[in-house]
């Protein structure tokens, strides 16, 4: 079931702000280079690392892909209105916003056990701007009794929260937040 146009608008003002990482209200490649830099500080990550030039590469390929789709006038910024009006589809997701997802969880997992301890899980996602009393509810929701996020898992809610319609989903923890 579609959430309704006031959720969807509330999620997308949620994901615009943060991705607008140093908060002048609109989107441009300085952001996702800051917000690469806020993740790997968040977790005192080496820089020459594979995991940290995958995280910088994601982040600049989650950029290009947006300006792409929504720069409508070419001036290399996007704003809320570009966004809202041409926001990506799951394809594009897939090809442009995966790359960061996955890169991101790859270095969560600081010992490559395909896991995610709750410490890492919540460094990263307050470093992006989530607000960590949201992201103790999407751990908890992600790891079960587990008390640890697949990396698959963690990948397919970044996934779901960047592209599905759905007010189901455990990325929704994130949304409610006021963007």
């Amino acid at each position: 079931m579609p959430t309704d146009p006031t959720d969807r608008l509330i999620r997308l003002r949620t994901r615009f702000a943060l991705l607008d990482t140093n908060g002048n209200g609109h989107l441009q490649g300085d952001d996702f280079a800051l917000l690469a830099d806020r993740v790997l500080d968040s977790l005192s990550a080496d820089r020459d690392s594979a995991k940290a030039h995958a995280l910088i590469q994601g982040c600049r390929t989650f950029w290009q892909g947006l300006a792409a789709a929504c720069d409508r006038d070419g001036d290399a910024t996007v704003t809320f209105q570009e966004y809202a009006a041409a926001i990506p589809d799951a394809a594009h997701f897939d090809q442009y916003g995966s790359p960061y997802a996955r890169a991101l969880v790859a270095l969560a997992d600081t010992d490559d056990d395909g896991q995610v301890e709750q410490g890492e899980f919540i460094a990263c996602m307050t470093a992006i701007g989530f607000a960590p009393p949201h992201v103790r509810q999407l751990f908890a929701a992600l790891a079960g009794q587990r008390g640890r996020i697949t990396t698959d898992a963690w990948s397919a809610a970044i996934r779901d929260y960047y592209v599905s319609d759905s007010a189901n989903t455990p990325g929704q923890l994130l949304a409610n937040q006021p963007a």
